[in-house]
């Protein structure tokens, strides 16, 4: 055989060594046991010695040098921003035990625990610099933040002792993509709704009124969505993309919906239905939904209002306590009724608000006022002010009527 021939079939030999590099094996069906149980990337060893700094790297501006369009959609997601001055700002009077409770589900990797107060008080330092927990450029060239700051962070969700996971390839994907840290071990869980319970449904031990704090995989399960395996991700990661939309962005919660007004006799009444949400709207204990309604005379004067509430209700006063649940579940349509309209009113205005961090508001505020919380002080003041802005209108709309004679 000649040199050249030999040549030619190493570098085809190494081509397709390569090429099966990228996923290790068939697609597996669950996770391997204990993935989300006190999570590691790295299981406390270091790196294997062969592998790059790049591959070493568990910050999501290094994940994002091969992997930026994941980078580019999570990085303005709730995940990416889990690490929160509303958080970190209670941490002072928490202790690092209950801040790392916290971190659980807000920075879940065992990597990004807090070892003493230090730690703690170095997060509040650099959360007034970096609000950002990440280079959003990804530029690797940059002062790096513990790893924390980047909350849920794409090592979270793909690595466990330096091994990457994920789901299956698309048909078409090129699995040369994969190929670096070792490639990856393909798994089906990850395309399935289980996969987020670790902090969206809360245990039984957990429960007021005999719901669990978040209950969302088993409002999941309880519903049609469940039944027919439309999945979490189908509706949050749509395409794989890493947005992870939810009730603080109009545009998702306007596409499960449908929302409309009529006259009835001598009534207004706005309709509302859930027809594209699989679990309660909304499915946590923080956001509140109002809905009000103006009956206007000629002049545009108020005649008369009505105001109505969607959400679950909660104080915490020597234990947890359920006040109401008026949720919408999935499927479910609701009347909301103006009546009686006066003989002077010529229009019924209706608008429905949305308020993603209603609990939170109240709780900065009480905290604000506390000095216990004084070493987080401006970190809550920063919280209530970016929970202000999270407010939106998702409908308004107005109803003609004639005035009666």
């Amino acid at each position: 055989m000649s040199s050249t021939i030999v040549v030619q079939a190493s570098l085809i030999a190494a081509a397709l060594l390569l090429i099966g590099a990228g996923v290790k094996q068939e697609a597996a069906g669950t996770l391997p046991a204990g993935y989300w149980q006190n999570p590691s990337a790295s299981d406390g060893r270091a790196a294997p010695d062969h592998w790059s700094s790049l591959e070493a790297d568990l910050h999501p501006e290094a994940c994002a040098q091969c992997h930026r369009s994941q980078f580019d959609a999570w990085r303005g997601s709730r995940h990416a921003h889990a690490f929160s001055p509303g958080m970190i700002g209670q941490f002072p009077s928490l202790g690092v035990k209950k801040a790392n409770g916290c971190l659980v589900c807000h920075a879940p990797l065992q990597e990004q625990r807090y070892a003493d107060m230090q730690g703690v008080r170095s997060s509040l330092a650099l959360m007034l610099a970096h609000q950002d927990g990440f280079n959003a450029d990804a530029d690797m060239d940059q002062p790096t933040l513990p790893l924390r700051h980047a909350g849920v962070t794409c090592a979270a969700c793909h690595v466990r002792g330096w091994q990457r996971f994920g789901p299956p390839l698309r048909s078409g994907s090129d699995p040369q993509s994969g190929a670096a840290h070792q490639g990856f071990t393909a798994i089906n869980a990850f395309e399935s709704s289980s996969f987020c319970a670790s902090c969206h449904q809360f245990p039984a031990s957990m429960a007021i009124n005999g719901k669990p704090i978040e209950n969302t995989l088993n409002e999941w399960k309880n519903s049609d969505f469940g039944r027919r395996s439309i999945t979490c991700q189908q509706c949050h990661m749509p395409d794989r993309r890493h947005e992870f939309r939810g009730i603080h962005d109009a545009g998702m919660v306007r596409s499960g919906l449908d929302i409309s007004i009529a006259r009835s006799g001598n009534t207004a009444v706005l309709r509302m239905r859930s027809k594209w949400i699989g679990h309660a709207f909304p499915t946590y204990v923080t956001p509140k939904v109002v809905i009000r309604a103006e009956a206007v005379d000629r002049a545009g004067a108020v005649i008369r209002s009505w105001q109505w509430e969607i959400w679950r209700k909660v104080a915490f006063d020597h234990g947890w306590k359920e006040l109401s649940d008026t949720r919408l579940m999935p499927g479910e349509e609701r009347a909301f009724i103006a009546s009686p309209l006066s003989r002077n009113t010529v229009a019924v205005r209706y608008r429905v608000l949305v308020i993603p961090d209603a609990y939170y508001k109240g709780l900065y505020q009480q905290l604000a006022q506390s000095s216990r919380h004084h070493d987080g002080s401006k970190h809550i003041r920063l919280a209530a002010e970016q929970a202000d802005q999270n407010d939106y209108t998702l409908f308004e709309g107005q109803l003609q009527v004639s005035p009666r004679q």
